[in-house]
Formats: structure tokens, sequence, C-alpha cells
């Protein structure tokens, strides 16, 4: 009984020593991490420049958990788009070699193609390798071979970078002076001018909503054009009302802030969801169904 039990007792102690061997692999070295182009995490990014030939530089600051556009303009920026750039900034290195001034510009490294500062450290971006599509990269000496994916973060115009949101985030309109009417809002009830009993309290509360989650496509330099009309917006705790200008265009809807000298462009679709009372009254509705079901009648 005594054997049988040191028997049992030898072959425990032997799985437990092969389990600890395959656990803990005595000898074996884990991988290298994979060197990347910046160590910095998301979070500890407080500043970011971005510059390119003849055209104005970028310049995004962080304002506690947001950012701000402070160069060309100071603007809100598009928080989505920056925090795809900063997911993108630990790029991993594909390969390395030390920098030579004189063959900088066969790598489109002199001039380089853009440059990027992420608090204070500087990377020149050039031309990409044939083989693998990968990017040139000079920074510290050094030239990296890295993705493309972080250049094509960084490679677009100025005004890329602005917050596509038309009214602040958590706005709340008190007044809403349209090119043909004006809401305004009193208590919890909003008043139309002129009146129009053909428009229901529904339609006037789709129209409110649709500004206040109104986004744009994209956000450009405001440029002169000819002018359809203003919208001007009161915002609770606002000091003064938000102007924004129609402007022509056959492709857009395009709305000036002549204030911020930046246009945003918006779907066409915008238009009536914008400047009209898309929302059918209950009783036009109800009246419609009832063509629609005499006319279904007819067939």
């Amino acid at each position: 009984m005594k054997s049988r039990l040191w028997l049992n007792l030898v072959l425990v102690i032997v799985v437990a020593i092969l389990v600890a061997l395959v656990y803990f692999k005595p000898g074996h070295k884990p991988p290298a991490l994979a060197a990347v182009l910046t160590p910095l995490k998301a979070q500890d990014v407080t500043d970011i420049k971005i510059v390119q030939p003849n055209t104005p530089s970028v310049e995004l600051l962080r304002h506690g958990a947001d950012w701000e556009m402070t160069a060309p303009s100071p603007l809100p920026a598009d928080q989505f788009l920056v925090q795809s750039l900063l997911d993108s900034l630990p790029a991993v290195i594909k390969s390395s070699f030390s920098a030579d001034a004189a063959k900088l510009a066969q790598y489109g490294l002199d001039p380089a193609r853009l440059r990027l500062w992420v608090n204070g450290k500087e990377f020149d971006f050039g031309d990409t390798e044939p083989l693998n599509n990968y990017r040139y990269v000079l920074s510290g000496g050094q030239v990296h071979l890295v993705s493309g994916l972080l250049f094509y973060r960084l490679d677009h115009r100025p005004y890329w970078w602005v917050s596509k949101r038309l009214l602040p985030d958590k706005a709340r309109i008190t007044a809403l002076q349209l090119p043909n009417a004006t809401l305004t809002l009193h208590g919890d009830q909003w008043k139309l001018a002129p009146a129009n009993p053909a428009v229901s309290a529904d339609a006037i509360q789709t129209l409110v909503e649709n500004w206040q989650n109104a986004q744009a496509i994209g956000v450009e330099k405001a440029d002169t054009g000819k002018s359809t009309g203003e919208v001007a917006i009161e915002l609770a705790g606002g000091k003064s009302a938000l102007r924004f200008v129609i402007l022509q265009d056959p492709n857009f809807l395009v709305l000036a802030r002549p204030d911020l000298g930046i246009e945003y462009q918006l779907d066409s679709s915008q238009r009536d969801r914008l400047l009209s009372f898309t929302s059918a009254s209950p009783a036009t509705k109800a009246a419609s169904h009832t063509r629609a079901a005499a006319a279904g009648s007819h067939h």
C-alpha cells in the first residue's frame, strides 16, 4: 500500500515538473518587441504639428480630453480624426539605416513630402520604396521604413482636421431663424412665425434636432460665393447668434461661417432636412394615406 502511495506521489511530482517546463520554457528567450516609430501612448501626446509644402501648417493642442486646432485657425478639432492619427503613431519599423545627407533627396526627404512634430520630436516623411510601398521616414539621424498608413492619416488639407459638427456638442437651440421662417422657444413650446397651421409640432422638433445633430462631410476655408440666404441660431448660454450664410452650389449644401472664416459642405440631401419642415403633420399624413389607399383600389 505504501509503495503505491509513493508511486502516485512521484507521478504527481513528475507531472508538475513537466507542466512547469512547458509553461516557463527555461532557456527560451521571448521574442523581442518590434521597434516602433514612437513609443508614446495616445494619452501622453499633448501637441501635434503638421507641415506640408505650399500649405499652411496645422497645429493641434490637447485641452483636457479634447483636441483643438490652434493653426491655421483656432477651431474645434475633429476628435475622431485626431484619435485615428494617435492610434497610428506607433508604426512598426520594418527596417532602418543611417541617414546620409547627400542621399536624402533620392528618398524624397530633401525636401520632405511632409513633416510631423509630436510633443516636439520631428519626423520627416519621404517617398515610398518600390518593393513593398513602405514609406521612408527620417528621425533622429535614421531613415526608417514603415507602413504607409500613418502618412495616409496625415496627408490632408489643413481644414480636414476641423470638427464637422455645425454646432457645439450638447448645444441647445433656443431660436432658429431660417430664410422663410423663425422659430423661438417659449418655455418648452416652439413658436413659429409666420404662423402656419400646416406645420406640426413634430415637424418643428425634427427640424431643430436636425440642426443640433448636423455634421458636414467636409470643411474648407471660406470662399467668396453668391449668397442665397442666411440662417441665425441662438444657443442657450450663448452671447450672440451664430450666423450661417447659404452659398449657391449645384452639388452641395454649403453653409459659411464668416466669423470663423470657414464653410461647411453638406450632402445636398441635407437641404430639405435643415431648411424646410419635411415632417408632415398628422392630418397631412392621414390625408396622404387615404389618397394612396383610394389610388390603390383603382388598380
